[in-house]
């Protein structure tokens, strides 16, 4: 029997440790932090406790069919690394008690993670008889103790907060005297660590998505130079991906070289889409629709163009990116086409999408987690029409805060019904005549057709939408007089003749996406 000692690491509350501050370099320096416990941590962790030096941790990527722990001289060996997750092997017998080497590990590995990057939360399950030939199994029993040991342990990871305390102004821990911003703030451990890492997470984008154009683009830190406009339409898009029943797809796996294939597949599928769609960026700022003209303002450092975009995250199947808002819900839709692209497990690669629009100025992680919301609805969506993609927006001009769906239900409901229509389904276009009123291309051929409504009007329309049935009738004769006729796709009439069905209306989305989606990239 191939018995051996496990433990299985989980980052917890990562998107709370990433996405805290409104500062865009802590942000990214923070992804940066969780990304590389698993490779810099991680590896000294474990050359410390097997006194080695020059391990190799991604021998498991190399060649995913060799479980080298098998072998006799092999101590101990990485399971695999992904999504925020990563499983060590430690081999068990007479000769070698590896129980305690596993909890020296953790000792040595958590003691790293506190003394170099504090506010990293962590969590741990160990199972002494991981039976490698019953792997489904053996990883249901590791799972079940991780989970049991978060809800048991809550780990201090930060100095508590005193009343005599001064508050770090980027993140909500204490600041410590000895520690700094660059604008001279005294700020705390937590987010020191971010700020020194952020040039390097900066470097490795640049290694991983643009060395075709190293010498031409580049990526920006700073959240005022994404090409926004300098007045009333100064947005941003905070764009959050997640792949469908991924988590499911990796619960099922039934050996460790399936695991280790599904986590390689996955974070193959996710960089390579992401790539694509800087190089959609690049060809569209090359081509003149993201340029001056069209009302990008694209800012320029040491003769480098910057990127209307920027990644935060890419942890396997999980994707959140920044953008100028008017380009928010095309790259989002544009992703996870190329994800589509791919196969995993011998399924379509598909994934849901929550988009959120904001003023520059509007704070972070509000933002992030109204992105966070959205995708939830998409979530909801795709799994009751059969896993399909799906994606879902919102734009915030003004002071809305809370949970998305209680935003939705107060502020966007009328007594003729509910006036957001989305989500929108992202695969159902696979030509010109396939597609449904909640797709997608449904809402661009929308925004299409009012794109010759004059600005005064669409106004008249969207407040039409919150008139009685008689009124709403007046209004569209008026439009009609004018020869300003709405949109005739092959739907139900009522959206042309009423604005209204069964208490929904595609109209108020098409009119809220208009000014974020450039004509220029429509039939993109």
């Amino acid at each position: 029997m191939n018995n051996c000692v496990a433990v299985l690491i989980d980052t917890v509350s990562i998107q709370e440790y990433i996405f805290s501050s409104n500062k865009l370099k802590d942000n990214i320096g923070a992804s940066f932090i969780v990304d590389n416990i698993y490779k810099d941590q991680l590896k000294r962790a474990l050359e410390i406790v097997f006194k080695a030096s020059n391990i190799n941790i991604n021998t498991w990527r190399e060649n995913p069919d060799i479980i080298q722990i098998t072998q006799n001289k092999v101590e101990f060996e990485v399971g695999y690394i992904g999504g925020g997750n990563a499983l060590i092997l430690f081999k068990e017998g007479e000769r070698y008690n590896r129980v305690e080497k596993a909890k020296e590990f953790v000792r040595t590995f958590t003691k790293m993670l506190l003394e170099e990057v504090p506010g990293v939360k962590t969590a741990f399950g160990i199972a002494a008889d991981f039976n490698l030939d019953k792997f489904e199994d053996s990883m249901k029993k590791l799972h079940k103790e991780l989970q049991m040991n978060k809800n048991k342990f809550f780990s201090l990871v930060t100095l508590q907060k005193h009343g005599f305390t001064l508050d770090c102004p980027r993140t909500d821990e204490s600041a410590e005297f000895d520690k700094k911003d660059e604008e001279e703030s005294f700020i705390s451990a937590v987010a020191k660590a971010k700020i020194e890492v952020s040039k390097k997470a900066r470097e490795r984008m640049k290694e991983c998505y643009l060395k075709n154009y190293e010498n031409e683009y580049l990526f920006t830190d700073e959240i005022d130079k994404l090409g926004q406009q300098k007045n009333s339409k100064n947005y941003i898009a905070i764009v959050h991906i997640d792949g469908n029943k991924i988590g499911e797809k990796f619960k099922k796996c039934e050996s460790l070289q399936e695991i280790r294939k599904l986590s390689i597949d996955v974070e193959n599928a996710s960089q390579s889409s992401f790539k694509r769609i800087i190089e959609e960026v690049v060809d569209k700022i090359k081509k003149k629709i993201i340029s001056k003209e069209n009302g990008f303002y694209l800012s320029s450092e040491d003769e480098k163009t910057v990127l209307p975009l920027i990644p935060v995250l890419i942890a396997g199947d999980e994707v959140t990116f920044v953008c100028e808002g008017r380009l928010g819900i095309w790259l989002a839709e544009k992703y996870i086409k190329e994800l589509m692209n791919y196969k995993i497990q011998n399924s379509v690669f598909s994934a849901c999408a929550g988009v959120s629009i904001v003023k520059s100025k509007y704070p972070f992680y509000r933002a992030y987690l109204i992105a966070e919301g959205l995708l939830s609805r998409a979530k909801r969506k795709s799994r009751e029409n059969g896993n399909s993609s799906y994606l879902d927006f919102f734009v915030s001009s003004g002071g809305c805060s809370g949970e998305i769906d209680d935003i939705l239900e107060k502020h966007f409901s009328t007594i003729n019904g509910n006036l957001h229509f989305g989500p929108y389904k992202v695969d159902s276009d696979c030509d010109t005549n396939c597609y449904n009123d909640d797709s997608l291309k449904y809402l661009k051929e929308n925004i299409k057709g009012l794109l010759k409504f004059p600005r005064n009007k669409l106004m008249r329309l969207r407040e039409a939408l919150f008139e009685e049935k008689e009124i709403r009738k007046l209004i569209l004769e008026e439009f009609s007089v004018k020869d300003l006729n709405l949109p005739k796709l092959p739907f139900k009439k009522d959206y042309i003749t009423d604005l209204w069905e069964n208490k929904k209306t595609p109209y108020f989305d098409a009119i809220e996406a208009i000014d974020f989606y450039p004509e220029g990239l429509l039939n993109e």
